[in-house]
């Protein structure tokens, strides 16, 4: 019995012995004067306890059916442990066909003894922004490195994450946190038509350079007219017109910050259910895992307007995203480049290629395009030119028992022309003049 049933049943008592009015009654139990009156009448003949519910100690018609309490608490214990209860809620429903609310689970195994092993942390303090109004006008992001497959071995996951709905919109896994890995979600998005108008990042050096340290201009570029020198990637974003913003501390990208704490909780235990152990696996299961956050996490912009950039052609976004360098062009039409000397073909299509000697051209190098050379508005596959080796100087071996044959080479000792060669360490004197030691002086 409720501590509220114990004091109805005590006013009604008071009441049926006279202490209590009507009135007095009713205002103590905040009900009608004409509610207590029949709850008056109704004690009076059967009892004071009769005035309680009469659904008390019966079994609800909606209550879950212990076996299903028992399985849920017994899926958790030997195929979710760590889990938290709203993503093992998910998955009975997905795997285990159990459709259940958070609450309900939370219910049943609190009552088993299971706590969430997800603790609570108190939020930092740090000045909000408003989100985006539109899908696609501002996209955030990172790469998180966690063990991701449970082996240790600590991949970097790339990602990308619309500000205005939370959406995913690319992921990638890559060893280390590469140019490649932040390129290969520019492909992705833009083969899903979803080219954002900013894209907000931290100020690593894929990004942006520190001028103050490195990659400062020379006089004579500053003198040219140059501007300062950019990372690949960054060179690649002004290319597209796409502004790149950079955050100056985790709090202010919180977006994709909270995406990683979802995922290295929801992500790793997905995985590792599915048997997912090598890189090439866990990225074919990103194609498949994107929607289903999507579906599950994502929310309405505030506006229904779309400020996506329009789709690029592939090669030409493969292009700008390439490692570009300048070479110039020797008097043969031929350059340089890691090690190997290439020459530009002579026709590209129909045309002629307009090449003399001393052009500079931009060579562009990935691991989608191979190398490709940028020239007067051509795109050419160079050449390679096959060189000889230098000759190196053969080195005859003779056996050990053709050494006594040689006859013997005369060790001539040149002769030592120094004007400091025969002065003795002690005295600085020369040794045949005959000059007198120590030891014959006079004492």
């Amino acid at each position: 019995m409720s501590k509220q049933e114990a004091r109805k049943l005590t006013i009604i008592e008071e009441l049926l012995a006279g202490r209590f009015n009507n009135d007095q009654a009713a205002e103590l139990l905040d009900l009608s004067v004409r509610q207590v009156q029949r709850m008056k009448a109704e004690a009076s003949k059967n009892g004071v306890l009769s005035i309680l519910h009469k659904n008390r100690g019966r079994k609800p018609a909606n209550a879950l059916d212990h076996k299903i309490a028992e399985t849920i608490c017994r899926v958790y214990q030997t195929e979710l442990t760590g889990y938290n209860f709203c993503h093992a809620t998910d998955v009975l429903a997905e795997e285990k066909d159990i459709f259940v609310s958070v609450s309900t689970v939370s219910r049943y195994l609190k009552a088993d003894g299971i706590r969430s092993p997800k603790a609570k942390r108190r939020p930092k303090k740090h000045r909000s922004r408003n989100a985006r109004e539109c899908e696609g006008e501002m996209v955030q992001m990172d790469a998180s490195s966690f063990d991701w497959l449970g082996n240790g071995s600590y991949l970097h996951l790339h990602g990308a994450v619309d500000d205005a709905t939370g959406r995913i919109l690319a992921l990638h896994f890559e060893k280390e946190e590469t140019f490649e890995g932040y390129c290969e979600l520019m492909f992705q998005m833009n083969d899903a038509g979803h080219l954002p108008r900013e894209i907000y990042t931290d100020a690593r050096t894929v990004f942006v350079y520190d001028s103050k340290r490195k990659k400062r201009l020379t006089l004579e570029e500053e003198l040219a007219g140059k501007l300062e020198k950019q990372p690949h990637f960054a060179r690649a974003l002004r290319e597209l017109n796409i502004l790149h913003i950079v955050a100056r501390s985790a709090q202010a990208k919180g977006a994709i910050e909270r995406l990683w704490e979802t995922l290295q909780d929801r992500l790793t235990k997905d995985m590792k259910r599915k048997g997912i152990c090598t890189i090439e696996q866990a990225n074919e299961f990103l194609e498949r895992y994107i929607p289903y956050y999507n579906r599950k996490f994502a929310v309405q912009a505030a506006s229904p307007v779309k400020a996506y950039l329009p789709k690029q052609d592939a090669f030409a976004l493969q292009l700008m995203f390439a490692r570009q360098e300048t070479r110039k062009l020797d008097s043969g039409l031929s350059f340089s480049f890691n090690g190997q000397k290439y020459r530009l073909p002579l026709m590209s299509g129909n045309k002629k290629v307009p090449a003399s000697a001393h052009d500079t051209i931009t060579v562009a190098t990935s691991n989608r395009i191979g190398m490709q050379v940028l020239y007067k508005g051509f795109v050419l596959p160079p050449e390679l030119l096959k060189t000889q080796p230098k000759e190196s100087i053969v080195q005859i071996t003779l056996p050990d028992n053709c050494v006594e044959a040689l006859p013997a080479q005369p060790q001539i000792r040149p002769k030592n022309r120094s004007p400091w060669f025969g002065y003795h360490g002690l005295f600085q004197s020369k040794k045949n003049r005959g000059d007198i030691s120590a030891d014959q002086l006079s004492p």
